[in-house]
């Protein structure tokens, strides 16, 4: 009995080996992309994305069909001209994605900028900006009560995701 007890705990630590080394691996391609499309911001922005969005899972698969770890739709992954199944493809394609929402965004300053465009990337740029339209504000807190009125009862999903991004990002510093 002792002996099945030292395997199980043996490959419960091989296993979260596995996991750190991932994570380091992973740490390499976030900085990577990160650093070139948004040069001035800290790269651990879109590791807490990765983390909200698929808890760093190459394979995960979500009930709509997005995929991988920044867990891009397979229509918006071709539209970036990247492989969705591919780890370091994967988060070339959501950091990029930002990157487009985020200059559409440039009349917002930060951290309502970055929270609008975190909040587009999960619900879609075309709801937020209806958001702030209603809102007729471009500050998160605001635009995020409007939300309600403009995806209904998913807006708490949103407004979570959002919300667990600054959560996690505070944890990592």
């Amino acid at each position: 009995m002792r002996y099945l007890f030292c395997l199980a705990c043996f490959l419960l630590l091989l296993l979260s080996l596995n996991a750190e080394a991932s994570s380091i691996k992973y740490d390499l391609y976030f900085q990577r992309w990160g650093h070139l499309y948004f040069p001035f911001e800290d790269w651990k922005w879109w590791k807490t994305q990765g983390l909200a969005e698929s808890n760093l899972n190459p394979d995960a698969v979500s009930w709509c069909g997005a995929r991988g770890l920044m867990q891009l739709m397979p229509g918006t992954a071709k539209d970036l001209g990247v492989n969705p199944y591919d780890p370091e493809s994967n988060i070339q394609g959501g950091i990029k994605y930002d990157r487009q929402i985020d200059k559409r965004l440039s009349h917002i300053s930060n951290p309502d900028r970055r929270n609008i465009m975190f909040a587009s990337y999960n619900a879609g740029p075309g709801w937020i900006l209806k958001a702030m339209r209603l809102a007729k504000s471009t500050q998160w807190p605001l635009v995020a009560e409007q939300l309600k009125n403009v995806t209904g009862k998913h807006s708490a999903e949103t407004i979570g995701y959002v919300s667990r991004i600054n959560k996690i990002y505070r944890g990592m510093n």
